[in-house]
C-alpha cells in the first residue's frame, strides 16, 4: 500500500514536467515558425512556400502540448497544485495566441486570474500583447484602405 502511494506521487511529478516540457517544446517551435513567417512577409517572400508537411508537424507537437496541458487541467478540482495549473493556463494562453487561435486566449486568461497576484499579472501581460497584435492588424488593414 506504501509503495502504491510512492508510486503515484512519483508518476505525478514525472507527468508534470513531462507536460513542462511538452509545453515548453511547442511554444519554441511556435516561435521560431513566427518568426519564420514574419521575415518571409517583410522580405515579401510567397508564406505558401513552406512545405505542409512542416505545418503539419508542427500542428502535431502544438497539440500534444495543448491535450497534456488539458489532461492535468482536468485535475484541477482533484489536486491542490495551484502554481502546475495557473503554468498550464499560461502556456495554454500562449500557445493560442502564437498559434492565432485569438479567441481562446480570453478564456485561459480569465481562469489564470483566480491564481493571485501572479495569475493577474500573467493574464494582463498575455491580454495585452493581444490588444497589441489586433490594433496592428487593423492599422495594417487601415493602411491597406488608405492606399487604395
Amino acid at each position: 500500500m506504501k509503495w502504491n502511494f510512492i508510486s503515484k506521487i512519483f508518476d505525478g511529478a514525472i507527468g508534470i514536467e513531462r507536460t513542462y516540457n511538452d509545453c515548453d517544446k511547442a511554444l519554441k517551435e511556435l516561435g521560431k515558425y513566427n518568426e519564420r513567417i514574419e521575415e518571409m512577409q517583410e522580405n515579401s517572400e510567397d508564406i505558401n512556400s513552406i512545405p505542409e508537411s512542416e505545418k503539419a508537424a508542427l500542428d502535431e507537437v502544438v497539440d500534444y502540448a495543448i491535450e497534456r496541458a488539458k489532461k492535468l487541467l482536468s485535475k484541477e478540482s482533484d489536486r491542490n497544485w495551484p502554481g502546475v495549473f495557473r503554468e498550464m493556463h499560461k502556456n495554454l494562453a500562449n500557445m493560442y495566441f502564437e498559434r492565432g487561435d485569438y479567441d481562446k486566449v480570453p478564456e485561459e486568461c480569465e481562469q489564470l486570474k483566480n491564481y493571485g497576484e501572479v495569475g493577474r499579472q500573467d493574464a494582463q501581460e498575455i491580454m495585452q500583447k493581444l490588444q497589441d497584435k489586433q490594433a496592428e492588424k487593423s492599422g495594417n488593414a487601415e493602411e491597406q484602405v488608405s492606399s487604395v
